[in-house]
C-alpha cells in the first residue's frame, strides 16, 4: 500500500509512546484483573502437570495441553502455594508480547505508522486485551496464529523464517482445537500456491522444504510426548471422539450473543478494520500472490472457527480480533491519506488520540469492584487452611494448587446432566475416600445435582461465602434436651466442637467417651455421638492446617467465582 503521506517523526514518537503506556496497562490488568472461572482449572492442570500428571490419561480433560506445558514449570520453581497463579498471569503477557510484535511485522511494509498502529490498536482493544491476559489457551494460540503469518509475511523470506512458520502453525494447533480450522485453511492456501504455476511469480512459502521441516519438527515434538507418555488413546477419545459428541450436545447459543455486545464496545476498530480489509482486497484483486493473502483468508477463516462452535464464547474472538488489527490499523492510514490539509489531518491524528483514550479508558473499567484482591485473599486462606497434599472439591479446580478428588476435575453444563449418577453416587463416596477437608463454591456449584448439593451441604460448613470446610451441624431437641446421632470423621486427623461453651452447658459424648476439651482426635469414619444439655445447636468440625479453631458463617456472601 504505497502511502500518499508523509510520515510525521513527531507522529512516530507518539505512537511509540502510547505503545509504552498501552503495555503498562496490559501488564497491570494482567496482574490486578479478577480472575475468570476457566482460568483456575486451566491453572490446575498446569499444577497437575507439574507433578508428573498427563491430561486424558490421569485427569479429565478435553483441551489440546500447550499452555499447561509451558506453566507448568513456574510451579516448580514458586511452589504449591495457591497465589501462584498470579505469576501464570504475569507468563501470559509473554504470548501477548508476542502477538503485538506480530501484527507489527505483518504492517511493517506498510510503513512505519501502520507498523506502530497495529499494535496500539490491538492493546486498546478491550475485547481482545481482557481475554489475552488471561490463563487461557485462546491466547496462546492466537499469539502463535499471529506469530505464524507474521513469519510468513517477512520479506524477503529464508529458511529459517519458512521453517519458524512451520513449526508455529503446528504450535498453534496444539495449542487449541480451533486452530485446526483457522490453521487449516491457511495451509491449504499455502500448499494450492505450491503447484505448478504457468508464471513465474513467487510462491507465498520462500523456502518450501524448510517450511514443511517446521511442520515435521513440531508434529514430531506432539507424536513424541504422546508417545512417551503413552496418551494416544486416551488424546484422541477425548479431545476428537468425546469433543465432538460434546459439541454435538452441548446446550449452546448464537455467535451473535458475543459479537454484538464486542462490536458496540469498540465500533471504531471493526469499522476501521473493515476500511483496511477493502484497501487490501483491491489490491490483492491486482497483485494476489503476496503474504497479504494469507493474512487476507485468516479473517473468514478465524471467524469461521468462531462461529461454527456450538456455544462461541468471547473468547474464541481472539484469534479473529488479532488478525484484525493490521487491517484496522491500515485503515487508520487509509482515513489518515484522506485527509489533504495539514489542519483537517491534525484533527484527524487528535481524534485517533482520542480513540485510543477512549478504548484504554473500557479497558480500565476491567479493574473495577477491587480486580482480583478478594480472590487472592481466597486463595491466601487456601493456603493457610490446607496444605499442598490436603484434597480440596471445586467444580472448576478453583483451589488451583491442591490435589482434586475425582478423574472429572471439574464439569461443564453437558457433563453434569450426562454425568447427573456419577456425580450422585459416586462423587460423595469419593470425596471421603480421598479424605477431601475441603471444598471451595463456585458458579457451577447450583447445577449439581440435587444429592451431590445435599452431600456437600451436610458435610461441609461455610468458613466464609465462598470456603467450607469438612464438618457438621447438630441441633439439640428443646423438648428432651438430648440427642444421639453420628458424626463422619473424613480422615484420622484432629476436630473441634463449636461453640466450646458446648461443653459447658451439657455432656458430649463420642464413641461412648465423654468429650472434655474442645479439640479432640478422631479416627477416620463413622463416629456415634451423643449430647445431653441445653446447647440448642453445635457443631462437629475439622481443625485446619493452622490449627485455629473457627466460626461458621452462614449466609456470608460469595465473591470467588466469577465467569468472565
Amino acid at each position: 500500500m504505497t502511502a500518499p503521506m508523509t510520515e510525521p517523526r513527531a507522529l512516530r514518537w507518539g505512537l511509540g509512546v502510547a505503545l509504552g503506556v498501552l503495555a503498562l496497562q496490559a501488564s497491570r490488568l494482567a496482574l490486578h484483573k479478577a480472575f475468570s472461572i476457566d482460568e483456575f482449572q486451566y491453572a490446575h492442570a498446569a499444577w497437575l502437570m507439574a507433578h508428573g500428571q498427563m491430561p486424558y490419561r490421569d485427569f479429565f480433560e478435553v483441551h489440546f495441553p500447550l499452555v499447561y506445558q509451558l506453566l507448568a514449570p513456574l510451579f516448580w520453581l514458586l511452589g504449591d502455594d495457591p497465589r501462584n497463579v498470579v505469576a501464570l498471569r504475569a507468563a501470559m503477557l509473554v504470548p501477548l508480547a508476542g502477538a503485538c510484535v506480530s501484527v507489527f511485522l505483518l504492517n511493517r511494509r506498510e510503513g512505519r505508522i501502520a507498523a506502530l498502529l497495529a499494535p496500539v490498536l490491538l492493546l486498546c482493544t478491550p475485547g481482545f486485551l481482557h481475554f489475552a491476559t488471561e490463563v487461557r489457551p485462546d491466547a496462546l494460540t492466537a499469539a502463535l496464529f499471529l506469530g505464524a503469518l507474521a513469519a510468513l509475511a517477512v520479506q524477503p523470506g529464508s529458511v529459517s523464517s519458512s521453517f519458524l512458520a512451520g513449526a508455529l502453525l503446528v504450535a498453534s494447533a496444539w495449542g487449541s482445537q480451533k486452530a485446526l480450522f483457522f490453521g487449516g485453511l491457511v495451509t491449504a492456501v499455502l500448499l494450492a500456491d505450491l503447484l505448478p504455476r504457468r508464471n513465474g511469480s513467487p510462491a507465498l512459502i520462500s523456502a518450501p522444504r524448510a517450511f514443511f521441516a517446521g511442520i515435521i519438527a513440531a508434529t514430531s515434538a506432539v507424536a513424541a510426548y504422546l508417545t512417551v507418555t503413552g496418551s494416544w488413546g486416551a488424546w484422541w477419545q477425548w479431545c476428537f471422539v468425546w469433543a465432538s459428541e460434546h459439541q454435538r450436545y452441548y446446550p449452546g447459543f448464537s455467535w451473535r450473543e458475543y459479537l454484538v455486545p464486542a462490536l458496540g464496545a469498540q465500533p471504531a476498530f471493526f469499522v476501521l478494520a473493515a476500511v483496511g480489509f477493502v484497501a487490501t482486497f483491491l489490491r490483492l484483486l491486482k497483485h494476489p500472490r503476496t503474504p497479504d493473502l494469507l493474512l487476507f483468508v485468516a479473517v473468514p477463516a478465524t471467524f469461521g472457527a468462531y462461529a461454527l462452535q456450538r456455544a462461541p464464547f468471547p473468547y474464541s474472538l481472539l484469534p479473529f480480533l488479532g488478525v484484525l488489527a493490521p487491517f484496522a490499523a491500515r485503515g487508520v492510514f487509509v482515513v489518515l491519506s484522506g485527509l489533504r490539509t495539514p489542519a483537517v489531518r491534525t484533527v484527524g491524528v487528535a481524534g485517533l488520540g482520542c480513540l485510543f483514550a477512549v478504548q484504554a479508558a473500557q479497558v480500565e473499567l476491567s479493574l473495577d469492584g477491587g480486580g482480583n484482591a478478594r480472590q487472592r485473599e481466597v486463595l491466601a486462606r487456601i493456603a493457610a487452611l490446607t496444605g499442598p497434599g490436603d484434597v480440596v472439591y471445586d467444580n472448576s479446580g478453583g483451589y488451583v494448587s491442591r490435589p482434586h478428588a475425582h478423574f472429572y476435575f471439574y464439569t461443564d453444563a453437558y457433563l453434569r446432566g450426562s454425568l447427573a449418577e456419577l456425580l450422585s453416587d459416586e462423587m460423595p463416596r469419593v470425596l471421603m475416600e480421598q479424605g477431601c477437608v475441603l471444598r471451595v463454591d463456585d458458579l457451577r456449584t447450583s447445577g449439581l445435582p440435587p444429592a451431590l448439593r445435599h452431600f456437600l451441604d451436610a458435610h461441609y460448613q461455610p468458613y466464609d461465602g465462598d470456603l467450607y470446610l469438612w464438618g457438621q451441624r447438630y441441633l439439640v431437641p428443646s423438648d428432651s434436651g438430648a440427642l444421639e446421632d453420628h458424626f463422619l470423621a473424613v480422615r484420622a486427623d484432629r476436630y473441634f466442637v463449636q461453640p466450646a461453651s458446648t461443653l459447658d452447658t451439657g455432656a458430649l459424648f463420642i464413641d461412648g467417651e465423654r468429650v472434655t476439651t474442645p479439640e479432640f482426635t478422631l479416627s477416620r469414619g463413622e463416629h456415634t455421638l451423643r449430647y445431653e444439655g441445653r446447647a440448642g445447636a453445635f457443631r462437629l468440625l475439622w481443625l485446619p492446617r493452622d490449627a485455629r479453631r473457627w466460626t461458621p458463617r452462614p449466609g456470608a456472601p460469595a465473591t470467588y467465582s466469577r465467569l468472565f
